[in-house]
């Protein structure tokens, strides 16, 4: 990971402050988290406004001094030229990578389970269900489990992604029976990604979200919160408890709160 002032970039456009450009991400060839489509390299870090192939970018360290910013570590309030949402993203996203750093949370993908409190948006405070997986979960095993306390069934398309991608998922995956009917081999099987395999790919940690879309014309979504991140004996404990309300070989709903 690149040192903050050589990182971010400032991309200046036709609004009245300047944006932030994580020049680390989207190295994969990724939409960004943040926006709906991607013009430029880096990720755009809120998603107020539109990128612009015209937009001016200068590097962070010359835009602070051009404009006496003295907080290279993005520390405090956003200076009055920068976007405060980009700001308050930018010290979100460096201070979860530091606590990840210091956790060593990155060796443990691939060993560790999660508990995934799923809500759907507008219900948030009213219905909540928290499923268990291990790193083998499958993404079609979720899908089993999430659809058991929806009313989502075969005939809703639906997609899986990461934070808040409603409307285009970096992930890709659909359900078996509708990768095959996109007939686009760009997309995944979710019976072919683990939860290891999106940990990998999203560094994921206490508090970190995925999504799910479903519905496209007029699109709603489901979304979870890493409530817990689960050690081996600990995972083991949880899900072979008699708590389990419904479950699959892998996971399984253990606590829920139903109106």
């Amino acid at each position: 990971m690149s040192e903050p002032a050589d990182r971010f970039v400032i991309e200046i456009g036709i609004g009245t402050v300047a944006h932030i450009i994580d020049m680390d991400a989207g190295q994969d060839g990724t939409d960004s988290r943040f926006s709906l489509g991607v013009s430029g390299p880096g990720e755009k870090m809120c998603s107020r406004g539109n990128r612009h192939p015209g937009d001016k970018r200068v590097p962070f360290a010359e835009f602070a001094s051009h404009h006496d910013i003295n907080k290279t570590d993005f520390e405090g309030d956003a200076p009055d030229e920068i976007c405060s949402y980009c700001w308050s993203n930018t010290r979100g996203a460096l201070a979860d990578e530091q606590e990840r750093a210091d956790n060593n949370v990155s060796e443990k993908i691939g060993s560790v389970g999660y508990r995934l409190r799923w809500k759907q948006k507008g219900r948030a405070r009213d219905e909540w269900y928290d499923i268990v997986v291990r790193p083998e979960t499958t993404m079609a095993d979720l899908d089993r489990l999430v659809c058991r306390f929806t009313t989502l069934d075969d005939f809703h398309l639906r997609m899986y992604g990461l934070e808040g991608e409603y409307l285009d998922s970096s992930l890709r995956v659909l359900p078996n029976h509708q990768y095959e009917e996109a007939g686009d081999r760009t997309y995944t099987r979710a019976s072919e990604m683990t939860i290891t395999d999106v940990a990998e790919r999203a560094r994921l940690g206490e508090g970190d979200r995925l999504s799910l879309v479903y519905d496209f014309g007029t699109p709603s979504h489901y979304y979870c919160i890493v409530k817990e991140v689960y050690e081996p004996d600990r995972l083991d404990e949880v899900l072979d408890g008699d708590n389990a309300i419904t479950s699959t070989g892998t996971a399984a709903i253990v606590t829920e709160k139903r109106p």
